[in-house]
């Protein structure tokens, strides 16, 4: 009662003072009373009518690409429509953008008339798989005693924001070598360097560019250079979904998202690189991005961070554990730990694996600070190299 009342305040006040007017005019007998009450009823009945009817027929389209990078800038285009010849007036049309840091946006309009396109660009700041809209149209025209509202949900829709990866100039990942055995006519390399290694007799399929012509014109038959196919090997990055590992004041200055800027930092790196890349997460749904290989494929791993969110309840080592069993390839593995020193206690079982691994400490309790701290630390052990950062660290730095 009290809400309405607040809201219509206005109407009311000007309910009364007709009713008042028109009960002095009646005892009084005096005409000018009259025809004031009657224009504050006129005023009364226009404010409460008029805005309803400036809203119907509007129709609206709303435009937008489905995916973006954080930091980016997206361009909007909201089409409105309205075949009323006598136009529409003062219309606010208001946009929900959750993934902007100005969540909602508003544009303002003095007249529509038949067909307008309003063209805008906004910020997708924030990571992660977003609702738009819907498009909410507010006027109170003629004297904003009345604000009417009309919801388009047909402009609900949803806008991917994949974390936008850093330039990675120099970063150390290992490698393993693997000889093409005899018989093999053709390298199935995509990466890495080829070695010599020995001379063999031509066979069908190998390039004419691989031919050894001083051994083929003593021998009188095609002979050809065998090479050694160094094979890139695979960058695993296991990160944690759990939710204790999400520490964080807002959305973008959180442990997760530190964790995915290096994350897709280096996935990018090694793909660009020939390197075969397996991204695991243990959250209520597992993750599993396995052997992705080639430049071609950046938005396929982008895609898949976007939907990350640390919702899990296994802890990180237990998904570790599991999401390793899922690997059978060698190389370098990524992990992540919150501060607590716990991935370190574990960390020679998965050199066992025959992996080397990269540790990232991103430390937590930094998180809930309003410090900034750019530095960074890194050691390099005898088993393992470990990157100890807190909150404000400068990441691209680090991969400098």
């Amino acid at each position: 009662m009290l809400q309405f009342l607040k809201e219509n305040k206005i109407v009311i006040l000007l309910f009364l003072v007709f009713i008042t007017l028109y009960l002095i005019a009646v005892n009084r007998g005096l005409e000018l009373l009259y025809v004031i009450a009657g224009l504050s009823l006129a005023t009364l009945i226009v404010s409460l009518i008029a805005p309803y009817f400036n809203l119907i027929g509007l129709n609206v389209i709303l435009k937008y690409p489905k995916y973006s990078k954080q930091k980016q800038k997206i361009p909007l285009v909201i089409e409105l429509s309205a075949p009323s010849f006598f136009g529409k007036y003062f219309l606010e049309v208001w946009l929900k953008t959750p993934f902007c840091t100005n969540e909602e946006h508003m544009f303002f309009i003095k007249r529509l008339h038949k067909k307008l396109i309003i063209k805008s660009e906004i910020s997708t700041d924030v990571r992660g798989v977003h609702q738009l809209g819907p498009i909410k149209i507010e006027t109170g025209f003629p004297l904003g005693l009345k604000v009417f509202k009309k919801i388009f949900e047909e402009t609900k829709g949803e806008i991917v924001v994949f974390p936008t990866p850093l330039k990675v100039k120099k970063f150390s990942l290992n490698r393993d070598e693997v000889f093409l055995l005899p018989q093999d006519n053709k390298s199935k390399k995509k990466g890495g360097h080829d070695e010599f290694v020995s001379l063999r007799e031509y066979k069908q399929g190998d390039s004419p560019r691989h031919i050894h012509w001083r051994s083929s014109a003593k021998k009188g038959e095609l002979i050809v250079k065998e090479y050694c196919d160094i094979l890139s090997s695979s960058l695993v990055i296991v990160l944690d979904l759990n939710k204790k590992f999400y520490v964080g004041t807002s959305a973008k200055e959180t442990t997760l998202e530190y964790a995915l800027t290096i994350a897709s930092s280096l996935a990018i790196y090694a793909l660009d690189r020939g390197y075969s890349v397996s991204v695991f997460g243990y959250g209520k749904d597992i993750m599993k991005l396995i052997d992705v290989q080639g430049s071609h494929n950046h938005l396929e791993v982008l895609k898949a961070l976007a939907y990350v969110k640390c919702d899990g309840e296994t802890s990180y080592a237990v998904a570790v554990e599991y999401l390793l069993g899922l690997q059978t390839k060698s190389g370098t593995l990524v992990l992540f730990d919150n501060g607590s020193g716990q991935m370190e206690q574990n960390i020679d079982g998965y050199i066992m694996k025959f992996f080397k691994p990269i540790l990232f400490d991103i430390d937590a309790e930094s998180f809930k600070k309003d410090i900034l701290e750019e530095d960074f630390n890194i050691e390099n052990r005898q088993k393992y190299r470990k990157y100890s950062l807190k909150k404000g660290c400068d990441i691209q730095r680090m991969f400098t």
